[in-house]
């Protein structure tokens, strides 16, 4: 099998990769590869999913009739086992290979797997994949108590998924905070607030050291000697850049495929985007992996065109989360952690009901900011994050008029693009 442009994954990184493709040529043969099988659905509607909130059907952002629209072929079912950069083509796990003009890595992240002993004898469940939200939704209907192990993104969205049904929750975490990744210390107090608020319980530096069972429920060993007792155990420990086909040196790789600035990894025509790419960080002269859905569609057009013959140059990667969970609308943008020389600006003061911030550097340059509450945040977090991309002052934000939308009103639809 050929094609002159083969994309491997089936979601934003490579369906914005299709598109742009198509606009810069339109007859070139395009072949999709995905390890999992139908069309595209939202990762990020997930947690919908399994809270009853939305249906499979609701899920989809692609029908079969947009890929024939745009003349792709798709084979599913199968995951690609290795790569000949040279030879220009790929090894399927079927032993099958299939020749390429350009290539096209969209392969996401996986889950990690953390080394809790007796795990793997133990039901559980992790929430990444359709299937794994299928999972989850099944046994969450036939229990009254969960485990979720992990308070980072994916568990707290696991988590709220399971406080919707009505589930009593006890949520660990290693670290001494909630979202490490996405709060400051103060957003992780008043977010663990919220939580408790909801009933739920949360165990802060507390590590899993096994788990047992599922006789009579499923018991949650914590290093130290205390244990719990639950019907569902959730694991969220993380996620990393799906580099398993790539091994062995194939292509440069640190956290994520080492890509140039156009999106082109370290094998001619052979380009990566989202999840499994590392690339040029915006505010630093850095490289980062910042696995969301609007960098990866953006890293998705850029690749895509270049792959079609464009030169256009990723000006660099600004992380940004936002995410409404616990009845409270939480936003992370750029460097919201300060660092030795920056200035922050709490607007609204530290004891307002919504906390508000914003990150400066030394040289009055906007780099981040953060948002816990309700309200206009989200669209606080839009102006600035624009800002940030133009490396516009203090100045600047502060005399800007927010646009009055909430994340009620922008987030809860599914992406289609």
């Amino acid at each position: 099998m050929q094609a002159k442009y083969v994309l491997i994954g089936n979601s934003a990184a490579s369906l914005a990769a299709v598109e742009w493709i198509r606009r810069h040529d339109p007859s070139g043969s395009i072949l999709l590869v995905n390890r999992e099988t139908g069309p595209a659905y939202s990762r990020v509607a997930l947690p919908y999913y399994v809270a009853g909130e939305m249906s499979l059907d609701d899920l989809l952002i692609r029908r079969d009739g947009d890929y024939a629209r745009l003349g792709v072929e798709r084979l599913e079912g199968l995951s690609v086992t290795g790569l000949d950069p040279v030879a220009r083509t790929i090894t399927l796990e079927d032993g099958g290979a299939i020749g390429f003009e350009k290539l096209f890595i969209g392969t996401g992240s996986v889950c990690a797997r953390p080394p809790i002993r007796g795990l793997e004898q133990v039901p559980h469940h992790y929430l990444w994949t359709l299937e794994d939200a299928i999972g989850m939704k099944a046994a969450a209907e036939r229990a009254r108590t969960a485990v979720v192990i992990g308070g980072g993104f994916i568990g707290m969205l696991a988590a709220e998924a399971l406080r919707k049904l009505g589930l009593k929750l006890t949520i660990v975490e290693m670290a001494d905070q909630l979202l490490p990744q996405l709060l400051d210390a103060e957003g992780g107090r008043r977010f663990l607030r919220a939580v408790n608020d909801e009933g739920t319980t949360v165990r802060l530096g507390a590590e899993v050291e096994a788990v047992e069972g599922p006789a009579d429920g499923i018991r949650v060993h914590l290093k130290g000697g205390d244990a719990l007792t639950a019907d569902l155990l959730a694991v969220a420990a993380g996620v990393r850049p799906n580099l398993a086909f790539a091994a062995g040196g194939v292509l440069a790789a640190d956290r994520g495929l080492l890509v140039d600035e156009f999106l082109e990894t370290s094998a001619p025509g052979v380009y990566a985007a989202g999840d499994v790419a590392e690339v040029k960080d915006f505010l630093s002269d850095g490289r980062a992996v910042h696995a969301i859905w609007p960098t990866a569609v953006e890293q998705g057009r850029i690749a895509g065109a270049n792959m079609a013959g464009k030169r256009i140059p990723y000006p660099g990667s600004l992380g940004m989360n936002v995410v409404e969970l616990f009845r409270v609308t939480l936003a992370q943008l750029g460097r919201f952690r300060e660092g030795p020389g920056d200035q922050v600006r709490l607007l609204g003061g530290d004891d307002a009901a919504n906390y508000r911030k914003v990150v400066i550097d030394r040289d009055g340059i906007l780099v981040g900011g953060m948002y816990l509450g309700e309200g206009n945040g989200v669209a606080e977090m839009g102006v600035l994050h624009g800002l940030i991309k133009r490396r516009s002052t203090w100045a600047a934000f502060a005399s800007h008029r927010l646009p009055g939308f909430t994340y009620a009103t922008t987030v809860h639809a599914v992406p289609r693009g």
